[in-house]
């Protein structure tokens, strides 16, 4: 029997909001909308418009081209809302049309948590990704050509049905905390060793601020002297409190000679190929990104 559909039951397409990678709508946003503090947002324009009239056209493609029996899918599994845009015994598929394509399938991570939780809410292993690009000019004649279809195997993704399911569980308890208290903020919805953490960090960011315009205006100061220490003939003195401050010229341009290693390989392509090697250069790292409001 299905189960009454409340205000904070969960769809599908909620999860990358819950994970914190889309585009459209923060995790706040929903935890509020969820809670019934805030106004749930209708989705209604030409992208939505256009993905459900070219949907049951990709759809009947699929099925034709590797004659399977893909159907519409609803269930309310808990408190998840599973509306599957095909499925027959043992696979999903998800049909997504977008101006943005890629080579990777890796970089469709939006589309992806979307299938993988599908196909953990019906209990399949086998995911179908077929995405599809959309013309600038909305073109609803569909074109064999601008479909990219994926096969998508679960057990190749436990890691990331394992963040996802940590994500979800975590949206769940936040929720209860914003309909206990509703005048929780974003910020004490995190966790508390996180907030310590960043507001040390901020602190210093707000710091280091002040002395990178301590640093500006020493520069500034510092040219200043010189053009007056130039210009009266002084090379150095010092203070009555012992701070030496002495007079460097600029150094004269001169002519040097550097190894042009781009020439040498347009030139030498045979030696280049000797004597060069292949060697594993590393990613750069990631990093935590502050931005300080501007003043």
């Amino acid at each position: 029997m299905l189960k009454k559909i409340e205000i904070s039951t969960l769809a599908v397409p909620d999860i990358p909001i819950i994970m914190g990678i889309s585009p459209f709508k923060t995790r706040y946003e929903l935890l509020l909308e969820k809670a019934g503090l805030k106004e749930i947002e209708e989705v209604d324009n030409e992208y939505t418009r256009y993905g459900n009239v070219m949907e049951p056209k990709i759809r009947e493609y699929i099925n034709k081209k590797y004659k399977i029996n893909f159907i519409e899918g609803k269930h309310i599994i808990d408190d998840i809302r599973c509306h599957t845009d095909g499925e027959d015994d043992n696979n999903v598929l998800e049909i997504k049309t977008t101006s943005k394509i890629y080579d990777n399938v890796s970089d469709y991570k939006i589309y992806l948590v979307q299938l993988l939780f599908y196909m953990q809410c019906t209990n399949k292993n086998n995911g179908w990704l077929a995405v599809y690009e959309r013309t600038d000019d909305f073109n609803e004649e569909f074109d064999k050509s601008k479909l990219n279809v994926y096969s998508i195997f679960r057990e190749e993704y436990e890691n990331l049905l394992e963040q996802i399911n940590q994500s979800v569980e975590q949206f769940r308890i936040d929720l209860s905390k914003l309909k206990e208290n509703p005048f929780l903020t974003e910020e004490e919805l995190m966790p508390i060793d996180l907030t310590s953490i960043s507001n040390k960090i901020i602190a210093l960011e707000e710091r280091l601020q002040e002395y990178k315009k301590i640093e500006q205006e020493q520069k500034e100061l510092k040219e200043k002297l010189k053009e007056m220490m130039k210009e009266k003939n002084v090379k150095k003195w010092e203070t009555p409190s012992g701070v030496k401050i002495t007079l460097v010229e600029d150094g004269e341009d001169k002519l040097v000679r550097k190894f042009n290693e781009k020439l040498f390989k347009d030139n030498n392509l045979d030696l280049w190929d000797e004597y060069s090697e292949e060697v594993v250069q590393k990613g750069k790292s990631g990093y935590v990104k502050i931005t300080l409001p501007k003043n």
